[in-house]
């Protein structure tokens, strides 16, 4: 059985800030206005990137969906720019040209899906509309001016001395610290022809996209009927696995959630850890060819020595009444405020557990009880078996909605995949791959018999 993760942003042009349709503003900087970027391009900015072929549009219709070199590299500049990639260094060369084609399949879905919202009347704003846009935006540019804050300080002189927590900056200070942020970011974002305007514009458009999606999707439902017949073939997977390979059912962690096998317990555990250069020393002996076991063992046990005292008065405390947690935050080599209070999922025939851990815990005959100093390659152990482990209604519960919530996310995913798709074939989008960078998909290419051209269009420059 299939278990997907929805990616509806995926289908949504302008997800985040990188998308929309940018008024980049280039500065031509050769004879043959070819925009200032490295010799891997061969495209000018007025050169049309991507067009349409449908007879049944008209030259202004068909205007529209034009998208420049100039559209395409700007927004795509910025965004191999935020991801710290070189799109000249061999090293990123299949990234470089995955963004090139994310960015012009983002701008070309952001066409046809602000058509559409035309179409619907879904592109007028109401005033509660622009105050929900210019919120996002203003947090999006917050966020953008945050993130020049050590930059801004060094420009201005100030030291971490003279903002640092403890030390509270004045008003004045922070309004200027705040006002180079912002001169900052605008001179970073020039750098691609970009401006905070056309942050709003791409802030705007996502607005209006969510609009189009929300519509097709106002008649997807998941029922109840569904998320049951996902769990129980779920639950089937998951005996199946097991009955063929303990690992392979734990390698799973779905199956986790719908069905556990019986005799799985939940531990706690201390761990009195060796120094990592013996545990690493201990291991490596193990694996050699013709090891000698015994003396390996007999190793262990010297290095063990040396921490058994700390694991004596960690089980003594443990076993004479004292909080179980307690001696964990105390004494556990493994111990994590993350993880506090959290117990161990041990499933029946694990083999992803010391053997002798394994033996120590099923010799445990009731929740609660604690075993005795148990010597590892890593260390002494102390195993508190806790309770068998088995799924509350509770947790099977939640576990539904989240299956209910990611079939409805993979629902809209393909509605809204399926919609552009057809969109996209009603005007018949192509591009030019070769300006662009990136080859052809596989599929387009087997699909289509013709050389791969460009339109009147771009042809044109």
């Amino acid at each position: 059985m299939k278990k997907t993760t929805a990616s509806v942003a995926a289908v949504l042009a302008c997800a985040m800030m990188f998308t929309g349709c940018s008024d980049s503003l280039f500065e031509s900087s050769s004879e043959d206005n070819t925009t200032s970027v490295q010799s891997i391009w061969t495209a000018k900015d007025e050169d049309i990137v991507a067009w349409v072929t449908s007879d049944s549009l008209s030259a202004e219709e068909k205007e529209y969906y034009d998208i420049t070199f100039k559209d395409f590299y700007a927004e795509y500049a910025f965004t191999i720019a935020n991801y710290g990639l070189d799109e000249t260094s061999s090293d990123y060369e299949q990234y470089a040209k995955y963004y090139r084609k994310n960015i012009i399949d983002m701008l070309s879905n952001e066409k046809l899906i602000l058509k559409k919202a035309e179409e619907l009347g879904l592109d007028k704003l109401t005033e509660d509309d622009m105050k929900e846009i210019d919120k996002a935006y203003q947090e999006n540019l917050d966020g953008w001016y945050e993130t020049f804050e050590t930059k801004a300080k060094e420009a201005l002189g100030m030291t971490d001395d003279t903002t640092s927590s403890e030390t509270e900056i004045s008003d004045d200070d922070k309004a200027k610290l705040l006002e180079k942020e912002k001169e900052l970011f605008k001179d970073y974002i020039s750098g691609f022809g970009l401006t905070e305007e056309v942050f709003l514009k791409w802030q705007t458009n996502t607005f209006i996209q969510k609009k189009v999606l929300d519509y097709i999707y106002k008649d997807i439902v998941i029922t109840d009927e569904q998320v049951d017949e996902y769990v129980t073939k779920l639950v089937d997977e998951a005996k199946e696995a097991y009955k063929k390979n303990v690992s392979s059912y734990e390698s799973d962690s779905e199956y986790q959630k719908v069905w556990l096998p019986e005799g799985s317990r939940n531990i706690k555990y201390i761990c009195i850890k060796l120094d990592p250069s013996d545990a690493a020393e201990l291991s490596a002996a193990r694996n050699e060819s013709g090891a000698d076991i015994e003396s390996i063992n007999k190793q262990r046990d010297e290095k063990l020595a040396e921490i058994k005292s700390k694991a004596e008065a960690a089980l003594k405390k443990a076993t004479e009444g004292t909080d179980f947690d307690a001696v964990i935050k105390e004494y556990s080599s493994d111990y994590s405020e993350a993880t506090e209070g959290e117990t161990t999922l041990i499933i029946n025939g694990t083999t992803a557990m010391y053997d002798t851990l394994y033996e120590e815990l099923y010799k445990l005959e009731k929740p609660g009880d604690i075993s005795g100093l148990i010597p590892t390659d890593r260390g002494y152990y102390i195993l508190q078996y806790t309770s068998d482990a088995v799924l509350t209604d509770k947790e099977i519960a939640e576990y539904k909605a989240e299956v209910k919530e990611t079939l409805t996310a993979n629902e809209q995913e393909e509605t809204a995949n399926s919609a552009i798709e057809q969109w996209r074939n009603d005007v018949g989008y192509e591009y030019d791959y070769t300006k662009l960078n990136f080859e052809k998909p596989e599929e387009e290419t087997s699909s289509d018999d013709s050389s791969e051209g460009t339109s009147d269009a771009s042809s044109a420059s």
